[in-house]
């Protein structure tokens, strides 16, 4: 009944918009929308830019009949018809005034305006005084520049602000696709203006796996942090892994690889250059990763103390970094299985391996020349028996 919907753009090519007038005389049969869709209007094309389009266009309902929605999947079909009549209608056009008076060498300012023509706020019935409506029209006396006002009284209130309220979901989400705006480092917020923090497809996601580890929680619609993600919070902040910057300039860069500014190799070499950084850094903070060390040389760099971590061993040479992973099929290394590993380079034949298809199997743990570790199966030792009757 829609177009692909996990998109971040508002815009349509032009060879979309050619299919609008169909499209709008579609909804305008619909009986939610009767009479909202003028036949003989030309599309505005406001929402027309093939450079604003990114994977996928704008949203748009197809001309495919709604029947037999539920409720909720009806609430949101109307919504995307609605906003598409609203983004192709006619400019809302308004009179407005400033009034700037002067007393007792204080400037006090009042605005008013009047709607003289709906176009796109004729949508939702905006025109007909409803109370958002109330709030926007004020119409200002007939005062000249010089006349003087009789005072009528004043009055001074006190009062206090109130700290911002805890994020739900959807202000969450709106805060990420806004990312940028409330950074008060300039440079920082630039680099955050044209993209906040993962994609409409993403940005659910990411919300549902700080749930699933325990990092927030629900308390009735509010999301509120758990010690667990305080601590984190409060250990990785000012690493490298929470610059959120990076988001900001890896943006500008695929942009200027679509545009053949910047090969793609460059750019993944600085992805992988800062891929060992934050993991040094993580790796090397204490809060988060208990180490012991080995007592064994790296056998890569020859330089470097292997140091053993709860899921992995890595050489604490920064150039280095040899990281050799406990867990291989589904059985983890003892300290003692990779000290053999390190000294020799290969483990004794190691018991209570299992495959990805479920069966289990005994092998050598080895390093390879590049020093990723393979398994060796011993050959097995067979005889042959023969059975048979002498002639």
């Amino acid at each position: 009944l829609i177009t692909y919907p996990r998109t971040g753009s508002r815009y349509i090519p032009e060879d979309v918009f050619a299919e609008i007038p169909k499209q709008l005389a579609f909804i305008g049969n619909l009986p939610e929308w009767k009479e909202k869709v003028n036949p003989k209007a030309v599309p505005t094309r406001r929402s027309v830019d093939g450079g604003k389009v990114t994977d996928h266009h704008a949203l748009l309902v197809t001309g495919e009949k709604p029947l037999f929605l539920s409720k909720e999947d009806s609430t949101i079909y109307h919504m995307i018809a609605g906003r598409m009549i609203e983004a192709f209608a006619e400019k809302c056009v308004k009179d407005t005034a400033t009034v700037t008076a002067e007393c007792a060498g204080v400037e006090f300012t009042v605005k008013g305006s009047i709607i003289r023509q709906a176009g796109w706020r004729a949508v939702y019935g905006k025109e007909n005084g409803d109370e958002n409506n109330n709030q926007e029209e004020t119409a200002i006396p007939g005062w000249q520049e010089g006349d003087t006002l009789t005072l009528k009284g004043t009055s001074i209130t006190e009062g206090k602000t109130k700290p911002k309220p805890l994020h739900t979901e959807a202000t969450l989400l709106s805060a990420m696709e806004t990312a940028g705006k409330e950074i008060e480092d300039d440079a920082l917020r630039q680099a955050l203006k044209d993209c906040g923090i993962g994609t409409p497809a993403t940005r659910a996601s990411i919300i549902e796996t700080l749930f699933k580890r325990g990092y927030m929680e629900r308390s009735k619609k509010s999301l509120v942090p758990t010690e667990k993600g305080l601590a984190l919070y409060s250990v990785v902040k000012t690493m490298r892994i929470a610059d959120v910057a990076m988001t900001g300039e890896w943006e500008k860069e695929l942009a200027r690889i679509e545009r053949g500014e910047l090969p793609d190799d460059t750019f993944r070499k600085e992805i992988e250059g800062y891929t060992r950084e934050i993991t040094s850094e993580l790796l090397s903070c204490d809060k988060l990763f208990a180490r012991r060390d080995s007592g064994c040389k790296c056998p890569k760099c020859g330089t470097g103390t292997m140091q053993l971590y709860g899921k992995v061993v890595r050489c604490d040479n920064a150039e280095c970094g040899l990281p050799v992973f406990r867990l291989k099929a589904n059985r983890t290394l003892s300290d003692d299985e990779i000290k053999d590993l390190l000294t020799d380079g290969h483990t004794k034949l190691l018991k209570g391996f299992k495959s990805k298809q479920g069966k289990n199997f005994d092998a050598i743990v080895a390093f390879d020349g590049d020093y990723n570790t393979t398994f060796v199966f011993p050959e097995r030792k067979t005889t042959k028996k023969f059975s048979g009757r002498k002639k």
